[in-house]
């Protein structure tokens, strides 16, 4: 049986491919990778607030391939990651990427989860599922 560990390192990869897939609208900013955790997501959410997602998404990309066993703050990070994708319009790689971490609750171990970032996934999943079920 796959530990937890493996489980998010792999959703990690999978999100990582994705999102370096994804266009970005502006040239890469080179992240200082000996920023603290806490640093990382300051810097991620004044880039987010400011309207610069591509360089937020970096930010937590950047967090998680540095910091790879800080399990709760990763799941953070990879509900931000998801939902800064909504708010970027791409619906379809947020869907996904909830649906990679709610799977990730799933999982034996998850017991010891904060349970914030699946119950926001799961609230944001639903309200854009409900959305396009409107148009």
């Amino acid at each position: 049986m796959r530990s937890i560990y493996s489980i998010l390192h792999a959703s990690l990869l999978i999100l990582l491919i994705m999102t370096l897939s994804a266009s970005c609208s502006s040239s890469p900013k080179t992240i200082d990778e000996s920023l603290s955790p806490p640093v990382f997501f300051q810097k991620a959410q004044e880039a987010s607030d400011n309207g610069k997602y591509s360089l937020a998404l970096q930010y937590y990309r950047t967090f998680q391939r540095v910091y790879p066993d800080e399990l709760e703050r990763n799941l953070w990070a990879s509900y931000e990651i998801a939902f800064l994708y909504h708010k970027m319009g791409q619906d379809e790689t947020a869907l996904e990427l909830f649906d990679e971490l709610i799977k990730l609750y799933a999982a034996e171990e998850s017991d010891t989860f904060p349970q914030g970032p699946k119950i926001l996934a799961e609230k944001v999943k639903a309200r854009i599922e409900e959305e396009h079920l409107k148009q």
